[in-house]
């Protein structure tokens, strides 16, 4: 399944016209998925000046061909309108369809028709609304939302629901099903989304598949992800499975360099080196024995890093000028495939420019205030565009933390579906650059090592929040290896 945002939709709307099909062909496509899932005999098609207007109209054509009873509602008559809906309409008032404009004067006599109907369809606007409907829109939004014998079917999104986010302007159809075309929409992944959408039901275009080339989403599920998980092999031993080095953690900030460690170790790394100060040092002896440990030197030099797979940088590594240098020697001095995380973000987000010219994998894993600091944006801005840009541009890949976090490398996208909001709690973060670290250095691609490392962390989390209110970052890791089992043995590819 994809996902879309405003900008992503217009653009695939875009490529689908580049390929030479006309907005009248897409219309008609569109209401062929519309008409699939509509059912009863009376309609009430309410339709505003734009494509999402006319996805409406030609439903009321085929619909009224079927010999169904259907009346057409409209906001404009002539002036405003898209070229598509111009085309259909006009085929509306051919056909001798019922056809009534909305006016102020006729708007309760027009809603009294409604109320004799089985089905209303809302066809106003689409994803593309930027502001609250008003004046006779939030009059008619308003009207049918006060009737509650019919059943509201929504064309692609509910009219005043903000495609982006999920939250409702000041009006909205609330709608009891929703017919959304050619992707999900992004705002709805924000379950609040539902008392506006109700079902929601995806619809595919029968045209070329261009969702790539637009740039869309995909959703990244168990079906998706549990096969990219590898079985342990007959003969492995810890050298098969990578030696991973953690340069994490300080005096102050302990706990950071501790779970990213016991995260890397318990998802299946062969070697996990830590390299930190001496208090760090003693304290994973006791947390986590498994992993070994370096005492950090004041400079790093790249003989420090022959013997390593991967690396990963920041995890409660402090601000201090030490960890400035430490993260521009690793930047500088070093090949191997690199995860940057937490307080490394920080210092890399004055120095963005060491990522030029780097001949290798880099992982980036902010969360949302992280990567403010790192691609400074508005609150307004397209968070899946931004996502792409920004990983395009300095050709990594990024993982942006939060709901359904995002992972893309500019080219490829995902939304990831796993994690929960029991795990909002501090540490999580530094368990998840461990797992991801752990992966990189088993030698999974770094795109396809963060999209597992996510899931198999949100997945575990999925598993205890089943019975516990709150997921704590340390249980969490004690049950990844048997969260990864699961995987294996859900893995039909495996099991068959």
């Amino acid at each position: 399944m994809y996902i879309g945002s405003h900008t992503l939709m217009k653009r695939y709307d875009e490529c689908l016209l580049k390929h030479g099909y006309t907005i009248e062909q897409l219309v008609d496509k569109a209401s062929d998925c519309l008409l699939k899932h509509i059912h009863g005999e009376s309609f009430s098609i309410v339709c505003g000046p734009g494509n999402n207007g006319a996805d409406g109209l030609s439903l009321a054509i085929k619909l009224y061909q079927q010999k169904k009873n259907v009346q057409v509602f409209i906001f404009e008559n002539t002036n405003h309108l898209s070229k598509a809906n111009a085309y259909y309409l006009q085929k509306c008032y051919d056909l001798s369809l019922s056809v009534y404009l909305f006016q102020q004067d006729n708007l309760e006599e027009l809603v009294g028709y409604m109320t004799a109907c089985d089905t209303i369809v809302d066809a106003i606007f689409g994803f593309g609304l930027n502001s609250s409907p008003r004046g006779i829109y939030q009059s008619v939004i308003e009207s049918i939302n006060q009737l509650y014998d019919q059943e509201v079917i929504a064309v692609d999104i509910p009219t005043g629901l903000q495609c982006d986010s999920g939250k409702p302007y000041q009006s909205v159809i609330y709608a009891t099903s929703t017919i959304t075309l050619s992707a999900m929409k992004n705002g709805f992944l924000n379950p609040d989304s539902y008392f506006f959408t109700g079902k929601v039901i995806v619809e595919k275009l029968d045209v070329d598949d261009v969702s790539e080339e637009a740039g869309l989403y995909q959703m990244a599920d168990d079906k998706m992800m549990f096969p990219l998980l590898k079985e342990r092999i007959f003969d492995g031993y810890k050298g098969t499975y990578g030696h991973t080095c953690l340069i994490t953690g300080c005096i102050e900030y302990k706990g950071a360099a501790l779970l990213s460690a016991k995260g890397c170790v318990y998802s299946g790394s062969g070697i996990t080196t830590v390299m930190s100060d001496q208090e760090v040092i003693h304290a994973l002896t006791q947390f986590c024995p498994e992993a070994t440990a370096v005492l950090r030197p004041p400079i790093l030099q790249k003989e420090d890093f022959l013997r390593y797979d991967a690396i990963l940088i920041g995890c409660g590594l402090g601000q201090s000028l030490d960890s400035y240098r430490y993260v521009i020697d690793v930047l500088e001095k070093t090949k191997q495939p690199l995860v940057i995380d937490g307080d490394a973000l920080t210092i890399l987000s004055a120095h963005t420019d060491l990522l030029k010219h780097q001949n290798r994998d880099i992982i980036l894993t902010p969360h949302l205030g992280e990567f403010q600091r790192l691609c400074p944006f508005d609150s307004q801005d397209d968070m899946l565009l931004v996502a792409q840009d920004f990983a395009k541009e300095h050709h990594v890949v990024l993982v942006l933390k939060g709901p359904y976090t995002i992972v893309t490398n500019g080219q490829e996208s995902y939304r990831i579906r796993a994690g929960n909001k029991a795990m909002a709690t501090g540490g999580m973060g530094d368990v998840l650059a461990g797992i991801i670290t752990s992966l990189v250095g088993q030698g999974y691609p770094a795109l396809q090592a963060a999209m597992l490392g996510v899931f198999i962390h949100g997945y575990t989390g999925d598993l205890l929040a089943k019975e516990d209110y709150t997921v704590i970052p340390s249980k969490l890791i004690e049950f990844i290896p048997k969260a990864m089992n699961n995987m294996i043995k859900s893995n039909p590819e495996v099991t068959s």
